[in-house]
């Protein structure tokens, strides 16, 4: 694959993971491809989330494996629950004194289910679940094994899942979440910010 040459894209990135932070994430990226300006060779990503929508995590995971970018972010403080797949689809994986990430069982909102329910759509919604508890736990194992002193097993991560368990700094750094530990330093010019408050400027 050639080598990009190009400028550092720097992104600051404090949201929960919905539809919508993953439809205007994607777009980002994209338009920045298609708009025939200067190539970017990297996205650094400044990232902070308590959870959110645990499919489009795995559809952010998907789409930050494939692009050509080298592809670095730090973990600002807290990574827990959808959070995590998005962090560790990243090649270069730095989190801050004191960050966390925090795993557990796939929730979703009662409002997904309809007003009166049944044992198919209980059963369908149980079979989503499970799938995509499967789908997380194979990315963390495949992600942080290759990294890790301390690899976590796959029945680790699944026991992990089921009694909801958080790893601070240092058992992060040894179970292959991060690389490493330090405090990054924006730049003074040029950082794209994803926060609350510019999601709720855009429509949909």
């Amino acid at each position: 694959m050639k080598k990009l040459e190009g400028k550092v894209q720097h992104i600051w990135c404090s949201v929960a993971i919905t539809k919508k932070m993953e439809d205007v994430f994607v777009g980002l990226i994209i338009n920045q491809a298609q708009s025939g300006q200067e190539e970017i060779s990297e996205y650094v990503v400044y990232f902070s989330s308590l959870g959110g929508s645990p499919f489009s995590a795995i559809s952010l995971y998907n789409f930050i494996k494939s692009i050509p970018q080298k592809t670095t972010i730090y973990n600002m403080g807290t990574v827990a629950s959808a959070g995590v797949p998005f962090f560790l689809s990243f090649q270069n994986r730095i989190g801050v004194p004191d960050c966390s990430f925090m795993i557990h069982q796939t929730t979703i909102p009662r409002t997904i289910l309809p007003e009166q329910v049944n044992v198919f759509d209980l059963d369908t919604q149980r079979a989503n679940l499970i799938a995509t508890d499967e789908k997380t736990q194979k990315i963390i194992h495949k992600e942080t094994a290759p990294k890790a002193k301390s690899p976590l097993t796959k029945k680790t991560i699944e026991h992990a899942f089921l009694k909801t368990t958080t790893y601070h700094d240092n058992k992060a750094l040894s179970h292959g979440f991060i690389d490493k530990i330090e405090i990054p330093k924006l730049p003074d010019t040029g950082v794209l910010y994803i926060t609350d408050q510019y999601l709720a400027t855009i429509a949909g």
